[in-house]
């Protein structure tokens, strides 16, 4: 296993870094190069994941480093780094667990922003039950022939790795038999199909897998290792979500994207807010003050609980970091999960409470571009992405609080008798 990807090196303070990148880009930003040619230069320099260790793409600081550092760029009129869930779960997972040829091979074209990933965990039948996924993967040789279906995979259309769950034996207890592969998705018996949402956006897709293979050398952490591997890429989903960092982006990252071959400061013009997903708690502020609402108590009152949201996120983070240090604090993750999913859900309600009548337009039309009625409605997914709440409760029951497990009399069984049991076949009907 290589070194963790995240430093435990002292944080410098916030003014030392900001003047850090703005001396950085002042010496080395130029609006003339290409997407790719400027994402290669912010890679080489360590700006993409700072937070990663120095031999690992990084710059050794601390884990909350990327957010001055796009603020930077941002404020310099500068494309920001690339952004996307390789390089939010993707590159420290494989960072954690993968062998130093597959570091070599998958992380710095995350870090390049040359690709872009998915995850392929959820099942149509295997969502809240993670581990009980029956998508196949057999052993030919040197691959893997793949079979199953996946579901509400974010970006999988303009993706070009997967990160893919399946089942590679059945004669052991669910959670033993999985593994985790770094999957290509442009191969024939690969189908995605888009789901289309209540936002009118369709993020969330469907993948078909149908003898779909993959290399034995891009299965990353051992074979039935893979539930490990997705604790892992868990982690750092939701540590991710809980610190409220942005795992999407403009321009995506990728050829599928279109943007690589773009003028870079072309690009950094077009970074104009649109329809975010998610609202800061500075949006919202913002929103407030240039408010006739803004003396309203009800206003105030909601406002304030929202920046104690806020507040706690931030201590929960550094109380992550704090027992990450001693060893523990797994469970932290969860909670972060939790507390952002709140703060998302109050941000979009008072946003829409203030604009009233003007919240019903999500058209162009509507204010800012419909964003703050967009984020409203995209709101209610974020207590099922990333594991839904409930599963959120039950990890921090168990792992925090100590509470004993839910029974479970199939949890030792191997599964392929479970799925005898369960649906009257054998394993091919898996």
């Amino acid at each position: 296993m290589a070194d963790h990807p995240l430093s435990d090196h002292e944080p410098r303070s916030g003014s030392s870094l900001w003047d850090e990148v703005r001396a950085w880009l002042e010496e080395n930003w130029d609006p003339d190069l290409s997407v790719d040619e400027w994402w290669r230069t912010v890679a080489k320099a360590g700006w993409t994941a700072p937070h990663f260790a120095v031999d690992q793409g990084g710059r050794g600081l601390p884990r909350r480093s990327p957010t001055t550092v796009r603020a930077a760029f941002a404020a310099t009129g500068a494309l920001h780094p690339p952004a996307g869930l390789g390089l939010l779960m993707a590159a420290p997972t494989i960072l954690s667990h993968g062998t130093p040829d597959q570091i070599a091979r998958l992380v710095p074209p995350i870090l390049e922003g040359q690709v872009a990933w998915c995850q392929l965990f959820s099942e149509p039948g295997a969502g809240s039950d993670l581990a009980g996924l029956t998508t196949r993967a057999e052993r030919d040789g040197e691959r893997w022939v793949i079979t199953g279906q996946k579901v509400w995979s974010s970006q999988a259309l303009e993706s070009d790795y997967g990160m893919l769950l399946a089942r590679t034996d059945l004669s052991v207890p669910k959670h033993a038999g999985i593994s985790w592969f770094a999957f290509p998705l442009d191969q024939p018996g690969v189908t995605i199909r888009p789901l289309r949402e209540m936002t009118g956006d369709a993020v969330f897709n469907e993948v078909f897998l149908d003898g779909a293979v993959c290399s034995h050398a891009d299965l990353v952490g051992g074979e039935g290792n893979g539930w490990a591997v997705t604790q892992t890429t868990l982690h750092f989903e939701r540590t991710g979500i809980g610190a409220g960092g942005a795992h999407a982006g403009f321009p995506a990252p990728g050829p599928k994207g279109g943007m690589l071959g773009r003028g870079a400061g072309d690009a950094a013009l077009d970074e104009v807010p649109g329809r975010n997903l998610a609202l800061s708690v500075d949006d919202v502020l913002e929103l407030v003050r240039s408010s006739s609402r803004r003396q309203d108590p009800l206003i105030r009152q909601k406002v304030a609980r929202l920046v104690a949201y806020a507040e706690t996120g931030q201590w929960n983070a550094l109380r992550g970091k704090a027992e990450a240090a001693r060893g523990g604090g797994q469970s932290v993750a969860n909670i972060g999960k939790l507390a952002q999913t709140r703060i998302m859900k109050l941000a979009a309600d008072i946003a829409v409470d203030i604009l009233g009548a003007d919240a019903m337009l999500s058209t162009p039309d509507g204010s800012q571009g419909g964003r703050f009625t967009h984020a409203f409605v995209f709101a209610p997914a974020s207590s099922i992405y990333g594991g839904t709440d409930e599963i959120q409760r039950n990890v921090v029951a168990e792992r925090s609080l100590g509470l004993p497990r839910e029974v479970r009399a199939d949890r030792d069984a191997p599964f392929g008798e479970v799925l005898r049991r369960t649906t009257g076949g054998g394993p091919r009907d898996a």
